[in-house]
């Protein structure tokens, strides 16, 4: 008996009973009304909290400057042609978000989020809404929107993104940061690219010296115990973006990566993590200073 009320109290009456159907993980390139609603939500209340009480329409303070950024350095308008008007940013912002293709949604915010006057905990809101809305999507990094297949896919994602946050990865960070942001874009062969460019980033820092990939885990595999599978698993899919067209070099007469959404979103959680891999594997054998 406890256990069904503990389920029902998940649920709205309407979904208990039947009525509607039960909540689901939203598919990839989809924003629910939900979802919706809970964005424009977080920036209805930026704006209201940056509206001034005398002149009532007239807006103030820094989520304005991040505004005015967006209007010029994005959307490339005319600086003297941008409001600083309550009514009028809030009807353009909730059209964005009420109406806007899911690249519109998450590209503006995303944005702000990398803005230099983020708003303050953006990113908890931003999280909370998307967990909330089972959104196939989550915030990695404070700043990255990236797309995610699972829970646990985003649990491995968020562990890598940790594991790389020492400077000695900053270019393995950087990677994952834009793989995960072309995927959003829908650009499956610069995603795939960036993943692997990931890896390879990481190991020429715990194998100094190695410029690619394979050298690098060939002259790693001599400090740190490998599995011999795990090896060829990765060698051979360094050589699937390699040879695949358009991923690694471009050809004149097929400039488009033969990948799909579903083949970016595996390298993206398999390169994620091998990077948490690789960096446990070099710290458990003594290769990393105590603070990384």
């Amino acid at each position: 008996m406890a256990s069904e009320y503990a389920d029902r109290k998940r649920l709205t009456f309407e979904q208990a009973e039947g009525a509607e159907p039960l909540p689901s993980q939203l598919k990839l390139k989809e924003v629910s009304p939900e979802l919706r609603a809970l964005l424009w939500g977080i920036f209805h209340r930026l704006l209201v909290d940056a509206r001034e009480r005398y002149p009532r329409d007239t807006l103030d303070g820094e989520f304005v400057q991040v505004l005015y950024d967006w209007h010029v350095g994005r959307c490339f308008r005319a600086a003297d042609e941008f409001k600083p008007s309550y009514e009028y940013r809030a009807e353009e912002l909730k059209l964005l978000f009420m109406q806007g293709h899911y690249t519109k949604v998450f590209g503006f915010v995303e944005w702000v989020l990398r803005h230099e006057y983020k708003p303050y905990q953006l990113e908890i809101d931003v999280t909370n809404a998307l967990r909330k809305s089972r959104a196939a999507y989550a915030v990695l990094d404070g700043d990255t929107i990236i797309p995610i297949g699972s829970d646990a896919e985003r649990e491995t994602l968020a562990r890598a993104f940790a594991d790389v946050a020492a400077s000695e990865f900053h270019g393995a960070r950087a990677h994952l940061r834009n793989a995960g942001s072309e995927l959003t874009e829908g650009k499956y062969g610069p995603s795939i690219r960036e993943s692997i460019h990931a890896v390879g980033a990481v190991a020429r820092v715990l194998a100094p010296g190695a410029q690619a990939l394979g050298p690098a885990l060939s002259k790693l595999e001599k400090s740190v115990r490998i599995h011999p599978a795990l090896g060829r698993g990765f060698r051979n899919l360094y050589g699937f973006t390699s040879d695949e067209k358009g991923i690694r070099h471009e050809l004149l007469d097929e400039p488009v990566a033969q990948v799909d959404e579903t083949d970016t979103l595996y390298m993206l959680g398999s390169c994620a993590a091998f990077v948490s891999y690789l960096i446990n594997k070099a710290r458990q054998a003594g290769l990393l200073s105590k603070t990384v």
